[in-house]
C-alpha cells in the first residue's frame, strides 16, 4: 500500500527554478565575456574630430587631381622585408618632397605601417617595413601635393599598380 506524503518538494529539485536562475546568469556571463572582449581590443575604426576630417577632403581631392594632371602611377613591389616603388608620369617627375607609403588595414588601425621612402636611382624608391598580417590593406603614396592610392590583399599580391583616385566633379 502506497502512502501519500502532503510534504511539498524541496525548490532545489524543481527544474523550472532552475531554468529561471540559468537564464540570467548566463546573460551576466556573456556579458562579462563581450566586456572583456571589448576592453583588450582596440579596434580604433571610430575617429574623434569628424569636422577636423571633413575639412582634409578637399585637400585631399585636390592632390588626386594634381596626380591625375601629372599622368603618374607606380608600380609597386614587395620582397621579405623590403617594398621597392618605381614611379611613373607624363613628363620627367622631379621631386624635392618626402614620398611616404602608407600601408593601412581595413580593419585594424594598430597595424597601420607609414614608411618613408628613400630615393635609389631613377625614379625608384625603397623602404623596410614589417610583415604584413592577412587580409585588406589600403595603400596610399604621398607628398605634400600628389597622393596615389590602391588596394593589396595578403595573403596572394607581392605586387601593386597604384593609380590617382577617380574624382567626380560637380555640375
Amino acid at each position: 500500500m502506497l502512502v501519500e506524503s502532503n510534504e511539498p518538494e524541496s525548490w532545489k529539485s524543481q527544474p523550472y527554478v532552475w531554468m529561471l536562475i540559468l537564464i540570467p546568469l548566463s546573460a551576466v556571463v556573456v556579458g562579462m565575456i563581450m566586456l572583456t572582449l571589448a576592453i583588450q581590443s582596440d579596434t580604433g575604426l571610430v575617429v574623434d574630430d569628424y569636422y577636423k576630417k571633413g575639412k582634409q577632403i578637399n585637400r585631399v581631392l585636390a592632390r588626386d587631381q594634381v596626380a591625375t594632371a601629372m599622368g603618374l602611377s607606380s608600380s609597386i613591389k614587395f620582397n621579405q622585408s623590403k617594398v621597392e616603388v618605381r614611379l611613373k608620369a607624363n613628363s620627367t617627375l622631379i621631386t624635392n618632397e618626402q614620398i611616404s607609403l602608407g600601408l593601412f588595414h581595413a580593419t585594424r588601425a594598430g597595424l597601420d605601417q607609414i614608411l618613408l621612402l628613400k630615393p635609389n636611382d631613377n625614379q625608384t624608391y625603397s623602404a623596410e617595413y614589417d610583415a604584413l598580417d592577412l587580409g585588406r590593406w589600403h595603400v596610399q603614396l604621398t607628398t605634400e601635393t600628389w597622393r596615389l592610392t590602391g588596394s593589396l590583399y595578403v595573403p596572394g599580391g607581392n605586387s601593386l599598380h597604384l593609380s590617382p583616385m577617380p574624382v567626380a566633379t560637380v555640375k
